[in-house]
């Protein structure tokens, strides 16, 4: 039997035809490949568009999240403006109170002496003026060729200023002849 098998075996590979089952085949199937090929498709659509939806609503919460922290952040950053403001008021309404007498209570305790005061930021970027629209590039060196240009343009075109009364008439063009030929008007 084992041998018969065998020479079957030999002439349908020699033939072409194919006798073992593919990999992925389990039972016979209603259904052709083709179509399971479509509904795995979809299946895997469907699947890829589960995860997104996860994604977006992941993100949501973590953007809701930072938005929370966010807001604590600037609550601790006002908390100390507001103290300050509250003892102001309160050192104000005492003063009021004894009549703007000088009393022995006479300092606000506010942080001016400390290292945190009303002094200014350092974080300032030198050689950029604060309205400078250039960030500083106007005055790098190497620059030639665009102050060139400029230079040409200006020369060519003016500085900028008003332009909506360029085509008006003025005095001196009404009385300007030059362009005006008598053998034109019919």
């Amino acid at each position: 039997m084992r041998d018969g098998t065998r020479q079957a075996f030999e002439k349908l590979q020699a033939v072409g035809i194919p006798f073992l089952r593919p990999p992925d085949y389990y039972a016979e199937m209603v259904k052709s490949d083709s179509h399971m090929l479509k509904v795995k498709g979809k299946l895997l659509v469907e699947k890829k568009k589960i995860e997104e939806a996860e994604e977006r609503k992941k993100a949501r919460e973590a953007k809701k999240l930072a938005k929370e922290v966010q807001a604590q952040k600037t609550k601790e950053r006002a908390k100390p403006k507001k103290e300050d403001i509250e003892s102001v008021k309160k050192w104000r309404k005492q003063r009021q109170q004894s009549g703007f007498a000088r009393g022995n209570n006479e300092e606000l305790d506010l942080p001016l002496d400390e290292e945190k005061g009303f002094e200014r930021s350092k974080k300032r970027r030198t050689g950029v003026a604060p309205g400078d629209r250039t960030r500083g590039f106007k005055r790098k060196v190497g620059n030639e060729k665009g102050r060139k240009k400029r230079e040409f343009r200006e020369a060519k075109f003016g500085h900028g200023g008003r332009k909506g009364m360029k085509k008006q008439n003025t005095a001196v063009s009404t009385n300007d002849l030059r362009g005006f030929n008598i053998g034109q008007i019919p």
